[in-house]
């Protein structure tokens, strides 16, 4: 074959794997073994080949990647599902003790009042006036 046509057969290839086709690595090497190839195709394609070898990798490397990263997005996005959720919980959690403490902060408040001087003698005076009033209701009948 005249260097012409391994060089036509070189830029075939090439094109093909180019173009994503990386079975044809096998037809590149096979140029570069090819003793009745010139040199400088044999060096070509040898060339073509390993850069080929090398981005097949990358893509391979980069698919991987990428593989983990979906996965990773995936348990990120259940795991933010499961923190919205747990912060309803703790929401309304917060409310209950507020409502608690609400509650509790009332009785003591009116157990301070209950507890004033002021309060202790209205409540005397009521159960005094309760009395009288029992005592006219019973001598009335």
């Amino acid at each position: 074959m005249e260097a012409g046509r391994f060089l036509l057969a070189l830029k075939s290839v090439c094109e093909r794997v180019a173009r994503g086709n990386y079975a044809e690595l096998d037809e590149l090497f096979a140029l570069a073994e090819s003793t009745d190839a010139p040199d400088v195709v044999r060096e070509l394609a040898e060339a073509f080949a390993s850069m080929a070898v090398q981005v097949e990798g990358r893509e391979f490397h980069l698919s991987q990647l990428l593989e983990k990263l979906g996965e990773t997005n995936r348990q990120l996005e259940e795991a933010q599902r499961k923190l919205a959720s747990e912060n309803t919980v703790l929401r309304d959690q917060v409310q209950r003790m507020q409502i608690t403490i609400d509650q509790a902060r009332k009785d003591r408040e009116v157990s301070e009042i209950a507890e004033t001087d002021y309060f202790q003698t209205l409540q005397a005076r009521a159960r005094d006036m309760r009395a009288r009033h029992r005592t006219q209701a019973q001598s009335r009948k």
